[in-house]
Formats: C-alpha cells, structure tokens, sequence
C-alpha cells in the first residue's frame, strides 16, 4: 500500500470512528444525532426507498457494533500492509493511538483484538562470531597472536558475563610500545564486530588527554566526551592519560568505575553543541555522563603502575582485560615488510600505471634502516616515502605503462626508469645530516667550546640508543640547557644546530626549532596563560624550544601569569623528557634569579653553556663571512684598523655593541657608503669594500651597572 494510500485510509478511518461524539464531550441536548449506517443505506435513502431516521435505540446498537467490527478489520488490515512495508512514514505510526482512542471513545472494556508483534530478541553466537574474527586481526596485526587472543576474550566478555546496567560493557587496558599496532588493533576489532553485526558502528572515538591542559578547556573537554558517549559507535579510547589535568582524569575515572560523571555545572544542548546553561532549571539539561553500552579503552606505552599513578587502585580494580601487545620480533618485522612491499607493487601498477618489483635487497634494507622504536608505523613511513619518490618520478617524466627496476646505489633506494635514475629516499640519512651540521659548526666563527660539547654528545647517545635496541636500560641524561652571554654571540645559530643534530643521531624525532618570548607563552586573561604555554610546547614536541630572555617570564611573587606559565614549562618538560630539549637564553645575573622562581627548573637544566663575546679577530672573521655573503670583499689592508675598532667597542661595553650584530651592522653601513662613492667614480671595482667606506667611529657608552654574576654562580644553583 503506497503512503498516499495509507493517508487516505487512516483519515478515512479517523473521521468515521475519532470523528464521532465521544463519551466524555459534551454536545447540545437539543441537537438529534443522525446514524448513517453505511454506503447502501445512503443510496436507499436516497432513492427515497427509506426515508426514517433510525429511532430504535436497539437498532441503533446492533448497527454501531456492525460498523465498529468492521473498522477493527480494516485497521487489521492496514496494520499487516505497515508490517511488511520497508519505509514507513512515522507519522502513520499511531495504530496504538488509535486504538487508545477508540477505548476512550467507547469504553475500557472494548476489544479490539489487536495482536502486539513484540521484537524477536537477537541471539548472538559469540564463541563462532569471536573465533572468526580472531582469525582476521590475528592475521593482520603481525606477531601479536596473544595479545589478540586477549582482545578476543576483553571484547567477548559481556557478553557471556552479562552486563551491569549503568555501567560501561568493559574497561580494557591495552599496553606496548609505539608502532606496536595497538591502535590498529583496536580499530581492526570495531570493524570486524560490524561486519558480523554485533555493532551498529565501526566507528572508534580516540580522546587524546593531553589536549586538555587547564581547567579552562573543561567545556572542550566535555563536549569531545559527550560526542563519545552519545555516538554510535561502542568504542571510546583515551590514550596520553598520564599528561592529563587531574580534574579531567577523575571524570574518566568515575565512567570507569561508576558507570557515570556528575557535572559540576549544568549543560544544555545548543545546536548540537553542550554548553553551559546560564539560566536556572531548564528542560532537557545535561548535568551528567553515563558510559553504558561502551567500551573503554586506555592505550598506553607505560606500566601498570604508571597508570594507577594516574588513576589510582580502585581504577585499576575496574579494569577487568589486559592487553599486552610486545615489541616486533624479526619473524614479524620481515612480514611486515613483505605485505607492505606487495602493497606497494600492487598501488604502484594500479594508479601510476607502473610495473616494479621490490626485491629481497630492497626489503632487507627497510629492515636495517627503520626506526626501531616506532616499529610498523616506521615501515609504513618508507614505504609511503616510496610511492610518493615514485609518483614525482611518474609526473616529472611523464611516464606511463613501463617497467620500473629498483635499486640499492650508495645505500640508498634509488628507481631507474628507462636508464635515469630517481632517489626513492625522501630526507637525507642520518650521516649526511650529521657531516652537513659539522661542516655548518666549522663555518661558525668561535666557540670552540661550545661545538666541542654539542659534539660529544653524539657518542653517548649513539650508545644509549643501542642499548634500548637491545631492551638493556638506559642512562636517560638531561638535554636542557641554558645559554648565557650578551646578544649577538650566536645563541639562536647554535640553537638551531643542535636541533638538527639531536634529530640526525636520532635523540629527536623532528628536529623543528620553535623560537619565542614572554608574549609567546603568557595571556592576558585568567586561565588562558597554561593553554597557551601547552599550545607552544606541543608545537616544539620533537624538536627544540628556544625561550629567548627567559627572564621575563618571572616579574616577581605577585606576577602569576608568568609562575603560571613556569609551572605548565615545568610540567611539560617531564612528561616529553624524551622528544623535547627545552633552551632558556638570557644574561647570567637575570637567569640566575629566574631559576630561584621555581625550584623544579633548577634540577632540569644542569646544561649550562656560556657564550662569550667575540674577540676583534673573531669580530673581523665574522665581518669579512658577511661580506662574502653579500657578494662583496673586505680590502685587506684594513683589516688591523677593523681589529683596532672592535676591540675598542667591545672593551667599553660589548652588551649593547651586539657582538656579531656589530660586525654585521659595520659591513651593511659600508656598503651603503660604498654604493655613494662608486657612483661617482668612471670604473669602479664595485664588490670591493675600501677604508674610505668604512666608519669607525666608537659611539657607544660604559653600561650603567656592570653584571658581576658568574656562570659558576649559576653552577650552584643548579646543584642546589
């Protein structure tokens, strides 16, 4: 029965039965009611074959139950075309309305014989259900046959225990190291309990906790939590709890053992959006969360016990499956690597229209070459970085339907297309990066003492390296520093090195340098000041942060925006120890009151490099480099009156002279002058930097307070 069809008929039915005097209204005494029995009676009305208003009470009875019997048929009827029907309109749902009605209409006691269909509870067979979908994760996360076994009985247990009403179906802990496949794991689950239809959903929701830093995001926070919650999928995964705000974490804590959260504020929903309410009792607020029908999951890298640091025991009472995925051993390495490979034959000859064969050369340097500690999710990085090299080989020569050979030349995967060669590899390894930041520390000018420290720090991290390779422990020493001196020593130059050094010896992941001040790290509100650090912090993550003049961080006790700020560094730099060298830059008398503003900095910078001024060698070297740069050259015969002037400068007060700053501004103001002289002159040597061009007139003055503070004075603090 088409929706148009059943509109006519319901409205049909509404008028004949509902649309009728009910018992309980009220009607004018003095109006006579008219019984129309039915279609025949009306045309013998009409045909004046009667012509008599039905007076018999008795009569009228009998026929009322005549039309009522078959109304009941009719909406029988209509009710089995509903059933079978796969697109009902809801709004001709109201069979049991309807039938309300009719019992008000005409009494409690009428039957209308009406059969409810109540739906058929699904039976699930879980032991058949889990063991096939054991087979497909099993054969797809590599070398973790018993971790999945684990995850088989984690995600099959409420089901054959049952589940407590208010509570979630299970909180599953699930441990390994990075590239482990613990994510993937759980994701390949999600999927496979859809396609048996066990889930409605396969989506995961993944709510990382280090995102939420303050007090100050608890909205943001609240809002990803009830998307979780409130989703279709039956799948919430909190991963970096160890970095998350307390507050944020006992509510997680409360869904896990309880069940539920009660909010400390009132929320209504705004647009599909939880907002706070402002207005008193409203209906529909939402002033609690419950975890019901959902799986929690906690993926972390970390031990047992670092998770009940977080949480607590009665946390880890709650937590009923634990699942433990183990490092790659080198069966399942050489299988990852395979599958990978044979991916990538097949996506290369699909798309880029491209035959290539990657051979065992080829895999068994991915084998040596991959990042250990990110195990598969490095696999996958090469390969990935394999198909792109490709693709720009494919574009760049406009190649189509060809047979591609890959090679190993100079250790490095290279693709030869009709005899030219194309790198695969997209960066450079780790001794190219090396020999580029040595031959950078070479050209500096100076401070011999500072390159000698950056260097020896290769070897005993290559060291410590090896040995987490072989699971030995390792002697994590700490990579913060302080850099002291007067502007323009080259402490952002080195800066910059030894981030790109610590990521070529494999001490960072990224290698970024994230440069800022005060205004970086500090707000101008109440509770936006952590947000703000965390933002600058997380940005530096695998890389180096440089806080130039540090010092202003801290103003004093009743400065709290900076403490504030101070507290969230301090933070940071534990929870990242790993993957972030943190670089406080500044003068030494205004650093060494800055390290007594918190006594957790003092302990984690015992890095202290002190850059001293130049000499007027030094000066003059960094001038003639300057000059050179520029595409000019310093006549040599100025060179002792050039000497002559820094060491002037620099003796009266090096601080506000800029040290390289000074040796670059001289040579910018002698090209200016020299641009004035030339062009009065017929053929002049124009690269050439004569004496006449030069200005070397001392205008500085001796600084108002000389700082007296040693960097032995700043040693002590450290050591406190």
């Amino acid at each position: 029965m088409s929706d148009d069809r059943r509109r006519e008929e319901k409205e049909r039915l509404w008028n004949e039965v509902l649309g009728k005097n009910r018992t309980y209204e009220q009607k004018d005494a003095s109006e006579e009611i008219e019984l129309v029995i039915d279609e025949r009676e009306k045309n013998l009305k009409e045909t004046n074959t009667t012509n008599e208003t039905l007076k018999d009470a008795e009569l009228a009875m009998d026929e009322l139950n005549r039309i009522l019997l078959k109304q009941q048929k009719e909406l029988e009827t209509l009710s089995e075309e509903m059933k079978k029907s796969d697109s009902i309109d809801p709004s001709l749902m109201d069979v049991d309305r309807l039938e309300r009605d009719i019992r008000k209409d005409y009494g409690k006691d009428f039957d209308l014989d009406l059969e409810e269909e109540k739906p058929e509870k699904k039976i699930i067979d879980t032991e058949k259900i889990f063991d096939d979908i054991y087979n497909v994760i099993s054969s797809k996360i590599m070398g973790q046959k018993d971790a999945m076994k684990q995850m088989i009985i984690a995600f099959r247990r409420p089901y054959v225990m049952g589940e407590e009403s208010g509570k979630a179906k299970n909180v599953i802990l699930v441990s390994g190291p990075t590239g482990s496949g613990r994510h993937e794991a759980v994701t390949q689950m999600a999927h496979s309990l859809k396609e048996k239809g066990v889930f409605a959903s396969d989506v995961v929701y993944t709510i990382d906790m280090s995102r939420y830093t303050s007090g100050a995001q608890e909205q943001i926070f609240l809002q990803d939590l009830y998307e979780a919650l409130q989703g279709e999928g039956s799948v919430i995964c909190f991963e970096h709890f160890e970095n998350g705000f307390p507050s944020f974490l006992r509510m997680i804590d409360s869904l896990a053992t309880t069940g539920s959260v009660v909010l400390n504020k009132r929320y209504v929903l705004t647009k599909g959006v939880l907002v706070e309410n402002q207005t008193g009792l409203v209906k529909d607020s939402v002033d609690s969360l419950s975890a019901e029908g959902k799986y929690l999951i906690f993926i972390t890298s970390s031990s047992a016990s670092k998770v009940q640091d977080a949480f607590g025991a009665d946390f880890m009472y709650h937590v009923l499956d634990t699942v433990t995925l183990k490092p790659l051993d080198d069966e399942s390495v050489v299988s990852i690597i395979e599958t990978q490979a044979r991916n990538l034959e097949s996506k290369t000859k699909e798309h880029l229209k491209v035959d290539i064969k990657i051979g065992e050369d080829i895999q068994k340097w991915v084998k040596d070459h991959f990042d250990k500690t990110q195990g598969a999710d490095s696999i996958s990085q090469i390969f990935y970085d394999f198909y792109v090299s490709l693709s720009h080989a494919v574009l760049e020569d406009n190649l189509k339907d060809v047979e591609a050979k890959v090679i190993i030349k100079d250790d490095v995967p290279t693709v030869v297309f009709n005899e030219k060669e194309f790198v695969l590899s997209r960066s450079k390894n780790s001794d190219e990066e090396i020999a580029e930041v040595n031959a950078e520390l070479d050209g500096i000018v100076g401070l011999d003492m500072v390159k000698n420290y950056i260097r020896s720090l290769q070897s005993h991290i290559a060291m410590q390296q090896k040995r987490r390779e072989q699971g030995m422990k390792t002697a994590e020493v700490s990579k913060h520093m302080i850099f002291t001196g007067n502007p323009g020593t080259g402490k952002t130059t080195i800066a910059r090195l030894i981030s790109r050094y610590m990521k070529a010896i494999g001490a960072l992941s990224q290698g970024q340098l994230v440069e800022v001040t005060r205004a970086d790290l500090v707000a101008q509100y109440v509770g936006q000041t952590a947000p703000l650090t965390m933002s600058v912090i997380k940005s530096a993550i695998g890389g180096v942060l440089f806080i130039d003049e540090a010092y202003s961080l801290y103003r004093g006790k009743d400065d709290s925006f900076g403490l504030e700020a101070i507290d969230t560094l301090v933070k940071a730099m534990e929870d990242n120890r790993e993957d972030l060298i943190v670089i406080l830059a500044g003068y030494k008398k205004e650093m060494a009151g800055f390290l007594e503003s918190n006594s957790g900095l003092k302990s984690r910078f015992p890095n202290l490099i002190d850059f001293p001024d130049y000499t007027a060698e030094e000066l003059r070297k960094i001038a003639c480099l300057q000059a050179k740069g520029k595409g000019y050259e310093i006549e040599e015969s100025i060179y002792p009156k050039m000497e002559e002037f820094f060491a002037e400068v620099q003796s009266i007060n090096a601080m506000e002279a800029g040290n390289g700053r000074l040796a670059r501004n001289v040579v910018e103001d002698a090209i200016l002058a020299q641009s004035e002289r030339i062009v009065k002159e017929e053929n002049p040597e124009m690269s050439l930097l004569k004496l006449e061009d030069f200005d070397f007139t001392v205008k500085v003055k001796p600084p108002k307070e000389k700082d007296t503070t040693t960097l032995e004075d700043l040693m002590k603090l450290t050591q406190k």
